[in-house]
């Protein structure tokens, strides 16, 4: 019940910064990329804010990691993955969408998601801790936090199986978090560097 209090705190503060206009889904863009006949495709785009996958509009199953993924210059397909994302510039900035905001409104609406974002992954934090006690279908899903201290090369050892799939579930730094640039993942564990830190699920 504590929680559930939380969370509706959480959720009226995301309203309370959300209902001042719209500069945040103004600096988001979809971006649709297609593997044609199962080849390799790279589509450039600004990924700095981040990349959140949408939607598959292919018969091709679409694995972060494996059929699709991004660095800072796109995002990429492969193996007939074709698939809707939305990318949205961290500077603010977005290709094709011009923000009209005050730099003001913009500037207390973006430290609002930011405060908001970090609340929501102590509570995340506390929960994933009491579900993976628990008996039910989410054992299966594991949860790791990993962060480069100072701005180096860290290893977060856990094991990690060649059926496994790791997936950024949230950004917890400022330093962006990119896959296969600044963090990725092996049999011996997820690596983040550059100031990544981010909290990873690790699906079974």
């Amino acid at each position: 019940m504590k929680n559930l209090h939380k969370l509706a705190l959480i959720s009226a503060i995301s309203f309370g910064f959300f209902s001042q206009g719209n500069p945040v889904s103004a600096q988001q863009q979809r971006i649709t990329c297609q593997s044609q006949n199962g080849r390799y495709r790279f589509c450039e785009t600004n990924t700095r804010g981040g990349v959140t996958f949408i939607r598959q509009i292919s018969n091709a199953e679409c694995r972060q990691g494996s059929t699709w993924g991004y660095d800072r210059n796109g995002i990429w397909v492969d193996q007939g993955c074709s698939a809707e994302f939305s990318v949205r510039d961290r500077g603010g900035n977005n290709n094709n969408i011009n923000n009209n905001s005050g730099g003001d409104n913009t500037a207390a609406i973006i430290g609002g998601v930011l405060a908001v974002g970090a609340i929501a992954a102590v509570l995340a934090s506390g929960s994933n801790n009491k579900n993976n006690n628990s008996n039910n279908n989410n054992s299966f899903n594991d949860t790791i936090t990993c962060g480069s201290d100072r701005g180096n090369f860290t290893r977060c050892n856990t094991n990690i199986s060649r059926r496994d799939r790791v997936f950024l579930k949230r950004q917890l730094s400022n330093s962006g978090c990119w896959e296969n640039d600044t963090w990725g993942y092996d049999s011996n564990g997820i690596w983040v560097d550059a100031g990544c830190r981010g909290l990873f699920e690790i699906q079974r």
